[in-house]
């Protein structure tokens, strides 16, 4: 067995198999957030298939991601993956399309391949927290629906299901300021850091103090995908530093929607 085991994400959305896969692949320059993920970044991109290969596009450059292995409309999408890269230094990326319940589509992708880079734990952990946000953006392209009027009423979400949701329980830890508020702790600062991460990866839905409780505080974080208490968990603990060096304890609370009003 690998000593790098590939990452494994899934989303399910509210398409049926062939639209699910047309949006991943003809339509992947809406929705992939080249600002963040991709070669060039800030400077502006579209991402795009072109004569089965995934390239990237800024002005008069280019960018070539990986080369198409597997093509099969509504069912597997299979390519090598080096954006930024030689492709001798290509891992592998497969995405699989199946119909769920309903019209709807379960889709996961699968990364591998981690041992073609120099640093492969680095590069799977820079991944893992990517992909999900990459994903995040492909579900809410998924979820537009152009002539849907905005209401303000919350009603039954069966998409919710879709998701992890969990509530983090903050409370002052053993390292807090026992003398001031840890609000005016220069360590706060690391726990800002982390809701702003998780702001960016499209995690964060709410963060802020309890009133009825001096230096605690809740935040509630709904990631892409179901059966992912664990990585929440992970990042909770050891992606906050303020939690990793005791500034913070925190309590990571499954949580079940069944009503939400999206966005």
């Amino acid at each position: 067995m690998t000593e790098f085991p590939p990452i494994r994400r899934e989303v399910v959305v509210d398409l049926d198999v062939h639209d699910a896969f047309e949006l991943f692949t003809a339509r992947i320059g809406d929705w992939w957030p080249v600002a963040e993920h991709s070669v060039f970044r800030e400077e502006g991109g579209w991402v795009r298939f072109e004569n089965g290969r995934l390239v990237e596009t800024s002005g008069a450059r280019t960018s070539e991601w990986g080369t198409v292995t597997e093509w099969k409309p509504g069912e597997r999408l299979a390519l090598s993956w080096h954006p930024g890269a030689p492709a001798e230094k290509a891992s592998a990326v497969t995405v699989t399309f199946s119909a769920s319940d309903g019209a709807r589509t379960r889709v996961v992708l699968e990364h591998s391949g981690w041992e073609v880079y120099d640093d492969p734990a680095a590069m799977r952990r820079e991944y893992e927290s990517g992909w999900p946000a990459v994903l995040n953006g492909y579900h809410h392209a998924a979820a537009r629906n152009p002539d849907a009027e905005p209401n303000g009423d919350a009603e039954p979400n069966g998409d919710a299901e879709a998701y992890t949701w969990v509530a983090l329980m903050h409370s002052a830890g053993p390292e807090a300021p026992k003398d001031r508020s840890v609000f005016e702790d220069p360590r706060f600062s690391d726990h800002v850091r982390f809701l702003s991460r998780m702001q960016q990866e499209g995690y964060l839905v709410a963060a802020g103090p309890l009133l009825d409780e001096m230096g605690a505080g809740m935040t509630i974080l709904r990631l892409p995908g179901e059966g992912r208490l664990d990585e929440a968990a992970r990042l909770a603990t050891t992606e906050d530093l303020s939690v990793k060096e005791g500034f913070f304890e925190v309590s990571v609370r499954p949580w079940r929607v069944l009503m939400s009003r999206e966005a």
